[in-house]
């Protein structure tokens, strides 16, 4: 997102509602985030409630965004892959769910679609990067409990928040 929004004021061709709906973006990403975030860590489960305000908040926000700058603005035309970045996110998570039988929770699915509207808005190399930074994140976090939390099998592993620090990572390069 940095380096979108960078582009935009070095194009010289900076609309104001455009930025303005990415920055409220942006903002909804951090509120919606910490708190699934800190939820997924103490409770491990992702309330439909807030996986649905991440989704539809950053839906609406975003493909305003993109629909309302202009032709030659970097945020025009993103609205389909940003589209598209939901679908399949949540299509890959979905799938992993089926295969895993539950070990890839819904909760886990449900979220996939938010940050799949983020991580796509900014395009397919961030959505796959974001995708496959919240595995290797992830995998070290449960290596950690191994090794220095005696973790088992069993043990259950908040996934959500490997993946809110893999997308906000993504959308900071």
């Amino acid at each position: 997102m940095i380096q979108l929004t960078t582009q935009e004021f070095a194009a010289g061709t900076m609309q104001p509602l455009p930025m303005v709906l990415l920055a409220v973006a942006l903002l909804w990403f951090l509120l919606c985030g910490i708190v699934l975030f800190v939820i997924d860590v103490q409770e491990h489960r992702l309330p439909n409630s807030w996986t649905a305000l991440l989704f539809s908040g950053a839906a609406v926000l975003l493909v305003a965004g993109t629909l309302t700058a202009g032709q030659d603005s970097v945020l025009a035309g993103r609205w389909l892959m940003t589209l598209l970045g939901s679908a399949s996110y949540l299509a890959i998570m979905f799938i992993l769910h089926v295969i895993t039988r539950a070990g890839v929770g819904m909760g886990d699915v449900k979220l996939a679609a938010g940050l799949g509207l983020y991580t796509g808005f900014i395009g397919v190399e961030t959505l796959i990067a974001g995708f496959v930074l919240a595995f290797v994140i992830g995998g070290f976090h449960a290596l950690f409990l191994v090794v220095f939390r005696g973790a088992k099998k069993t043990t259950r592993i908040a996934f959500g928040p490997a993946m809110l620090i893999a997308a906000t990572a993504c959308m900071l390069m």
